[in-house]
């Protein structure tokens, strides 16, 4: 689900392996394969991560509600692959019209919880029921084979309580020991997005993964400290006090620096972060299932003191679902996050 268009440079590099065309509107057009095309647009994805160009006038890029993919533009392009100066918010909707360019946003894109404090209980049916809605509305439409990394982190392992619980049929791979050769197009994707350095294509099929998971179920240790930091609470002191948790050398590794002081970040601004975290998308004729996220998952961001602190620590609200979902998955589960992982993950 990858493009690049542009009013002037009609040699986007073929290197990627793009296919290129002229609208009629007189835009240059480069995609990846496995889009439908016609006269007037071009599609691709499924019902929860989708892309339409429409071109029979002037451009326009049109998405899902809460898009996997970047979009950034200027006056004469638009795409998902190069850098730019001006990266759309996923509140944004861009359009060219006679040669202008247009920016609107979606109106009360952001729901309002600030009067809201939900306990263990209440997150964990607000996650369940979200979860299992992206499962509902994937599986009544896939007609892919459905392949699950044999990893057993927790988000991964999540992912696979809700297919097993809806009997849906996937094969587990194991991810390569070491990089392998990966197409130009995903080495372009992986230089600018980490999460195309820790995904295999798969030809025709679908990849479920726990991407999203870390940071929309309350386990991103700055994300929940912000949280915390608004209830007065301090991070570091509760990491100190559990040595043996899930999520202890993760967080001594890459967060306890970054949570040393007090934060100020409002629960609106955290929820901007999440629904502008970009992170894997469909790619080529590899199409990926990442039902970690969800907007009524926002709600999760008003848990109480608990359950933050017993989620970002031992993941026991992840674990809650895999319970109800598929418990044998459980003994599975490594001692600790991305403790089995292969080391070009970073």
């Amino acid at each position: 689900m990858n493009f690049y268009c542009s009013k002037t440079d009609s040699n986007y590099p073929n290197s990627l392996g793009l296919k290129s065309f002229r609208t009629k509107s007189g835009w240059y057009v480069s995609l990846d394969k496995d889009w439908s095309v016609n006269e007037d647009h071009a599609f691709k994805g499924d019902s929860l991560s989708w892309c339409r160009i429409s071109y029979a006038a002037g451009l326009s890029i049109t998405t899902n509600e809460i898009r996997d993919f970047p979009i950034y533009y200027d006056q004469d392009c638009v795409n998902n692959i190069e850098r730019q100066t001006n990266l759309l918010p996923t509140d944004g909707q861009i359009s060219y019209t006679n040669d202008e360019l247009n920016i609107s946003w979606k109106d009360n894109f952001y729901p309002v919880h600030d009067d809201l404090t939900l306990d263990f209980s209440q997150c964990h049916e607000i996650l369940f029921k979200s979860l299992c809605e992206n499962v509902e509305i994937f599986a009544n439409e896939n007609s892919r084979k459905i392949y699950v990394p044999s990893q057993n982190g927790i988000d991964t392992l999540t992912t696979r309580s809700l297919l097993d619980y809806f009997k849906l049929q996937y094969e587990l791979f194991e991810l390569p020991s070491s990089r392998w050769n990966t197409t130009n197009l995903q080495n372009k994707l992986a230089s600018a997005h980490w999460g195309f350095t820790q995904v295999k294509e798969k030809d025709s099929s679908v990849v479920a993964t726990g991407f999203h998971g870390d940071e929309w179920i309350l386990r991103n240790p700055f994300y929940v400290h912000a949280l915390l930091s608004l209830q007065g609470r301090n991070i570091v002191e509760i990491f100190d006090n559990d040595d043996q948790c899930y999520m202890k050398e993760w967080f001594d590794d890459h967060y306890r620096q970054k949570c040393a002081k007090s934060v100020d970040i409002t629960k609106q601004k955290l929820q901007t972060m999440l629904c502008n975290d970009y992170q894997i998308w469909h790619m080529d004729h590899t199409y990926f299932f990442s039902p970690l996220k969800h907007k009524k998952m926002l709600m999760l961001l008003n848990a109480n003191s608990d359950t933050l602190t017993k989620q970002v620590t031992n993941a026991e609200l992840s674990k809650s679902i895999i319970e109800r979902c598929s418990p044998d998955l459980l003994v599975k589960l490594e001692h600790s996050k991305n403790a089995t992982d292969p080391a070009y993950f970073g």
